[in-house]
């Protein structure tokens, strides 16, 4: 499949060429590093390593790109210096790159290192890699002190390329945020979720996948999470069993979303400016629409640091959301959706 530049790539080569800082020499990089991964399949091969795996082919990258810029917004996006935008595409096309040698600690940074010296193998590129692979492994994982707060190790005053200091923590806390909004039905397919060629643990998050739609909007201060899902006409004990799951499935998700936000906001003064998360469940039957009158839920401010809240917070979700509406309960909205 062509590549086909996303808004955040032309962005930066308007940004770079209208400048005249004589930095054009970084858009041919990017794209020489990218098209170079695209044309050794780099990407598509993540799939052999790794076949349960939701989408993490160039798809996932260019999503990725999308939401970064998204969540960026126009304005915040030209204040940045063109190495900071350089960086933070070459963050976002390596984050995951550690998946072609299996999921487990996919985010350590010699794994990501591994890849980036195939395809970017030169000495005098020492900070630039050392600024990527700091950048990417904090997407995920562990700090060197075994917490899950992998942004703190970062700052944005000791990183520099050829003098021009870089927001490492800044770009980090983006990246982490829009590959937390890079979900939706273009990381799975449809036909092996009906079909059960999934594996049973893998199987969940393709569900999830295929019936999720994040949408960002900066203005708003709002991250919108709408959940479609669709019941057959019988609705047997199976498939209500099958939805309970899901249903407890995407409480959690929508509360570790809202967690990322809140923490990753904590450490970038761009994301400050997204305040809630709203989600919003439809339903429907053969594809005719259900009308329950469910309410939008809404997520708001808090700083948690993800996987560190007390367990019983986590094992909670679905309370939190019957609290805002006991709709919601899982009994009660699976009832509801029974042809009386």
């Amino acid at each position: 499949m062509e590549w086909i530049n996303t808004t955040f790539e032309k962005e930066m080569q308007r940004i770079i060429r209208e400048r005249g800082n004589g930095l054009n020499h970084l858009i041919v990089d990017f794209e020489s590093i990218r098209n170079a991964m695209l044309t050794d399949n780099f990407f598509s091969e993540i799939k052999g390593t790794e076949p349960d795996l939701s989408d993490h082919s160039d798809r996932h990258i260019r999503d990725v790109l999308d939401k970064a810029y998204m969540i960026i917004g126009p304005e915040e996006f030209n204040k940045f210096h063109e190495y900071e935008i350089y960086c933070l595409a070459l963050m976002i096309l390596f984050h995951d790159v550690g998946n072609i040698f299996g999921r487990i600690g996919h985010e350590a940074q010699a794994k990501i290192a591994e890849v980036y010296n195939k395809y970017r193998p030169h000495i005098n590129y020492r900070a630039e890699r050392r600024i990527i692979l700091r950048g990417a492994s904090a997407h995920a994982g562990t700090n060197k002190a075994g917490s899950k707060d992998t942004l703190r190790d970062l700052s944005n005053g000791d990183e520099n390329i050829d003098s021009i200091p870089i927001r490492l923590l800044e770009l980090a806390a983006i990246l982490r945020f829009a590959d937390e909004l890079a979900e939706g039905k273009q990381r799975t397919c449809t036909f092996l979720i009906d079909t059960g060629n999934y594996s049973a643990e893998s199987s969940i998050y393709h569900q999830y996948a295929e019936i999720t739609s994040i949408a960002p909007d900066r203005n708003m201060g709002r991250i919108s999470i709408t959940y479609d899902i669709d019941i057959s006409n019988e609705f047997g004990e199976e498939e209500r069993e099958n939805l309970k799951e899901l249903l407890k499935f995407t409480y959690r998700r929508a509360y570790k979303l809202d967690e990322e936000r809140r923490y990753t906001k904590n450490y970038s003064s761009v994301l400050k400016a997204f305040k809630y998360v709203s989600i919003v469940y439809n339903f429907t039957r053969d594809g005719i629409p259900i009308d329950l009158d469910l309410k939008k839920i809404v997520f708001e401010d808090l700083y948690p640091i993800p996987g560190e809240v007390k367990e019983d917070i986590i094992e909670s979700a679905e309370k939190l959301i019957v609290k805002k509406d006991d709709d919601y309960e899982i009994e009660k909205l699976i009832s509801s959706l029974i042809i009386k």
